[in-house]
């Protein structure tokens, strides 16, 4: 467990005797803990723009992309119902 403090005291006198290098140090781990907000933030916004056009149209528990009204007698490729098609 020595070994540890002793680390850590000459860690603290190394950066006490060279405040230049401490500096550049700060500066760094500004840096980086800025592009990690501004990557969390871009992730985020992508993450609900694709929430928000994102349609689901529900027929019987299942979940189509697009709903087409055809209706009574209009063709269809998926499931109809309705007089919509849901495919």
């Amino acid at each position: 467990m020595c070994g540890l403090y002793d680390d850590a005291v000459v860690a603290s006198s190394t950066s006490v005797s060279d405040p230049a290098g401490a500096r550049r140090l700060g500066n760094a781990s500004i840096g980086v803990s800025v592009a990690g907000i501004v990557i969390s933030v871009i992730i985020i916004s992508v993450w609900a723009a694709l929430l928000a056009t994102s349609t689901c149209y529900s027929y019987n528990g299942i979940c189509y992309d697009h709903k087409d009204d055809v209706g009574t007698y209009g063709s269809c490729a998926g499931v109809k119902s309705g007089g919509y098609c849901y495919y």
